[in-house]
């Protein structure tokens, strides 16, 4: 759900900070804070899936290790499961109904040929997922825009990460 990018720069986490923040106030059309440690910036306008630039800002030796990640806000996500956790309860309670494993919780025989109002839960859930869908659909663009603006003001480039060792291989005797 959430790219996951590692950037270097020569600049201090201090000095990161202040270029993300003067780059975040620029745009008109991005908000967002930075803190020493920690930038987080996203467009103003949009719909409610928008994509949040998250920085992780470690000072090393030579500068600043970057981890950057672009996604759905997290608020969303956590919504979405509580959305989720609570249709799949109503489907479940559902078919216990239809089945009539409880005597006190059953539907009539009229509600059991009813396949609209059984199968309501299952449609909310699939409703639920096309949006979830259709709003990373329309925030495409967002992610690239925001990399791209907190690359260009940090001047930050892509971390040269080392191939992991080859196992050693004994010789034939």
């Amino acid at each position: 759900m959430a790219s996951k990018s590692r950037y270097v720069t020569r600049f201090t986490t201090v000095e990161c900070a202040m270029k993300a923040e003067a780059a975040i106030v620029a745009e008109a059309d991005v908000v967002g804070m930075a803190t020493d440690s920690l930038v987080l910036a996203r467009k103003l306008k949009g719909n409610m899936f928008q994509t949040v630039l998250r920085a992780r800002l470690t000072r090393e030796a030579d500068g600043t290790s970057i981890v950057v990640t672009t996604g759905m806000d997290r608020i969303v996500f956590v919504f979405m499961c509580i959305f989720l956790a609570a249709f799949l309860a109503i489907t479940v309670a559902f078919a216990l109904a239809w089945l009539r494993v409880f005597q006190s919780f059953q539907f009539s025989d009229q509600d059991r040929r009813d396949w609209l109002f059984l199968s309501m839960p299952v449609i909310s859930i699939a409703l639920g997922f096309a949006l979830v869908q259709a709003g990373r659909y329309v925030s495409r663009h967002d992610a690239p825009f925001l990399l791209r603006m907190f690359l260009d003001a940090t001047e930050a480039k892509g971390k040269k990460t080392a191939p992991p060792p080859r196992p050693a291989t004994k010789p034939a005797s």
